[in-house]
């Protein structure tokens, strides 16, 4: 793999991170990771910081006895089922996240 192209893998996003409660959680992660929260046989959370870059931090909930869930398909890069709709204090961020990369979709409540 060339330089070029690890540059381009590196920056994508990736759960590479563990912790075993929420507490765990560094209150800085570094940039393009994200951790889960729990055990390898029982993921519970996945959290990382918004890839808006406007300071909000994202947990969503990885388990499927609880609604709504998403599915972790890889970590490193990260692959995630369904969208992320996030809305908070800063805004509203939606997008996908496929083998790192994050693709915003558009939003069309704006008036």
């Amino acid at each position: 793999m060339g330089i070029l192209n690890r540059l381009r893998y590196w920056r994508r996003l990736k759960a590479d991170l563990t912790a075993r409660s929420a507490a765990d959680i560094p209150e800085r992660l570094p940039a393009q990771h994200g951790v889960i929260v729990g055990t390898d046989s029982h993921p519970k959370w996945l959290v990382f910081d918004c890839p808006c870059r406007r300071g909000h931090r994202v947990m969503l909930n990885l388990d499927p006895g609880h609604t709504p869930h998403w599915r972790v398909n890889t970590t490193y890069p990260l692959t995630l089922h369904p969208s992320v709709d996030e809305r908070s204090t800063v805004g509203h961020c939606h997008y996908v996240v496929r083998e790192g990369r994050v693709h915003w979709i558009e939003r069309t409540d704006r008036r």
